[in-house]
């Protein structure tokens, strides 16, 4: 049994690759999971889950309520906050040095010793700065531990050559595996549904009616090597 670490930048960013951490859940896996900000920039919903002061509470609560659904042994949050953004304004990424976050994950990897981390592509998937930040501190984090390292990095949505469209495709990453992830459907679908302020942005930036059509079907990740931060 293997101890797995998810980390991600807001609440609902492990449904880029919930079906695989699903999947390692069913084999017996334990699920960590560490959530950069309370996503206190997102949207409130449609109609409203309550006031935008405090959405980061209610996406706590969402938060929770899907790593229930996914069987997570435990979620965690650091205590970033997420900075506010219109409906296709700007996104940005948090108000904290590259050391002051370094220091903030490595705590847990610390205290973790997960076998396998799983966070955000090199591209953070569509370009949200806080997805990119990400997966360059978990990297440099990674790096600096000694003498112990967790034996796999992996991330998702990358590249396969089929998924070229796909505006999530993280295009510098080029996939090590691929994954159907029909098996563990239902449980990508529970994660989703607890994600309630979220839904109407789903269905709009996915150009859906309802979630089973904006949820993905296959999942490709990439590998990386231990040890450097930056470099490919």
């Amino acid at each position: 049994m293997a101890r797995v670490l998810a980390v991600t930048a807001h609440p609902d960013d492990e449904l880029f690759g919930v079906g695989y951490l699903a999947k390692l859940v069913s084999e017996g896996n334990e699920l960590f999971m560490l959530c950069t900000t309370r996503g206190e920039g997102g949207e409130v919903g449609e109609p409203p889950v309550g006031p935008k002061e405090r959405l980061g509470e209610y996406r706590e609560v969402e938060m929770r309520a899907a790593a229930r659904a996914l069987g997570a042994r435990e979620i965690r949050f650091l205590d970033f906050v997420d900075p506010w953004m219109e409906i296709d304004g700007e996104a940005l990424a948090i108000d904290a040095t590259p050391d002051e976050f370094r220091a903030a994950v490595a705590t847990h990897l610390e205290e973790l010793r997960p076998e396998i981390v799983v966070t955000h592509g090199s591209n953070g998937e569509y370009g949200h700065p806080q997805h990119i930040y990400t997966h360059q501190t978990v990297r440099a984090a990674i790096a600096a531990l000694a003498p112990w390292k967790p034996a796999e990095l992996l991330t998702w949505c990358a590249a396969t050559g089929a998924n070229a469209d796909d505006k999530l495709t993280n295009r510098d990453d080029p996939a090590d595996f691929v994954l159907d992830v029909s098996p563990w459907f239902d449980v990508k679908l529970a994660v989703a549904q607890a994600h309630r302020s979220q839904h109407a942005m789903f269905l709009r930036n996915n150009k859906a009616t309802d979630l089973t059509q904006m949820l993905r079907r296959e999942e490709a990740f990439r590998g990386w090597p231990l040890g450097q931060p930056t470099d490919a």
